[in-house]
């Protein structure tokens, strides 16, 4: 159990890393890529004397006894409960790697190998160079624009790509071979991983060592460890431990939570005036579609857009009133329920998985409707 913490502890020092409070133009407080020399420290002691991680995990405490949970996740005794993983079950949940490279697994691949696998297996959605296809994310660019303050909506703001805001590439190693692709995701080899990556430094013109990545490069978990990314010190380290809010508890004159209401604000998906030749969706107050909205179009736009305005990986074009015949040939039935389970290189509901099952449908007759 806890030898299991300490990997999950990786995890959250990975994630800690991306959902930390960026700085634009400015570095606040460096956040080294190994843990171990974070500005904090990882223990304290408790009040009864027990050394503790800083998240609130107990370590084993000096007084360990048979009754409690014993420290291993090889071990079943204590309370009694469930069955000893095996050192083969625990490697397959332990797949994260650390800002510092620890947990990168063996494999290699050259650069120009590596660019074959990202045309062939991510250029659908992110472009042959990473310039991003449709809503899909961009990965290259984007360089020397994180200073950018806009101060209206014409104005461009900063450009966060794979190359310009990403502070360490290891963690991505895991991210990619855990999500990626889209419609298939777990399905890309260790050795195809590091070739993706490495094609990924190269279009971002990332130098390791003060050398350019050539196409011959071979990329492995050596060379993922010696990159620095131009933004890495570009995060605050998020330090959990402190408060956000300074104020005193509240020990007298407290409100009497029974005379306290609770407001709740309803939204929904509302088409706005178009500007720029875009249309425009915002979260309104609504609580209900507005006047002349049809139904499914709100979520088609947001969730559904993307893929099937373009065609793209072979999804029906929407208004193709061709590739919509031969869809409803299997009959509106089945359809409807290929757009829920997913099929082909479309995921469960699109991917938009939060939505219910009606809305979906809902989306989906729009699309139909549309393209007769």
């Amino acid at each position: 159990m806890f030898t299991f913490m300490k990997r999950n502890i990786a995890l959250m020092s990975a994630i800690t890393v991306f959902c930390a409070t960026f700085a634009m133009g400015e570095t606040l407080s460096y956040t080294p890529a190994n843990p171990d020399k974070y500005p904090y420290p990882s223990e304290t002691i408790d009040m009864h004397g027990n050394k503790i991680n800083n998240d609130g995990a107990i370590k084993k405490p000096q007084n360990f006894s048979v009754n409690h949970v014993y420290a291993s996740p090889f071990s079943a005794k204590g309370f009694q409960l469930g069955e000893k993983a095996t050192k083969e079950q625990v490697a397959a949940w332990d797949t994260d790697v650390r800002p510092d490279g620890k947990g990168l697994p063996e494999g290699s691949m050259s650069v120009s190998k590596g660019s074959e696998v990202f045309i062939a297996k991510c250029a659908a959605c992110h472009g042959d160079f990473g310039e991003g296809v449709d809503k899909f994310p961009v990965l290259t660019g984007g360089r020397d624009t994180l200073k950018r303050h806009p101060q209206n909506g014409g104005e461009p703001g900063p450009l966060k790509t794979f190359g310009s805001y990403l502070p360490y590439v290891a963690p991505m190693f895991w991210y990619i071979q855990t999500a990626m692709p889209l419609s298939s995701p777990k399905s890309l080899s260790n050795s195809e991983v590091y070739g993706i990556l490495g094609y990924l430094l190269q279009v971002n013109d990332i130098k390791v060592n003060g050398e350019a990545i050539e196409d011959d490069t071979v990329i492995d978990a050596t060379f993922i460890k010696a990159v620095h990314m131009p933004n890495e010190k570009g995060f605050e380290y998020n330090n959990l431990r402190k408060s956000d809010t300074q104020n005193k508890r509240c020990m007298k004159d407290c409100l009497d939570p029974k005379k306290v209401t609770v407001q709740s604000i309803v939204t929904d998906g509302t088409q706005v005036e178009p500007e720029f030749g875009e249309e425009r969706y915002f979260y309104g107050e609504t609580g209900g579609k507005a006047e002349g909205d049809v139904a499914g179009k709100s979520t088609y736009v947001t969730n559904c857009a993307g893929c099937h305005d373009s065609g793209l990986a072979g999804s029906p074009k929407f208004g193709d009133k061709g590739a919509w015949a031969k869809v409803m040939s299997k009959g509106l039935d089945t359809v409807l329920k290929d757009v829920i389970m997913g099929i082909g290189a479309m995921p469960p509901k699109g991917g938009a998985t939060d939505l219910s099952d009606d809305a979906v449908k809902e989306a989906a007759t729009y699309m139909i409707n549309q393209s007769k």
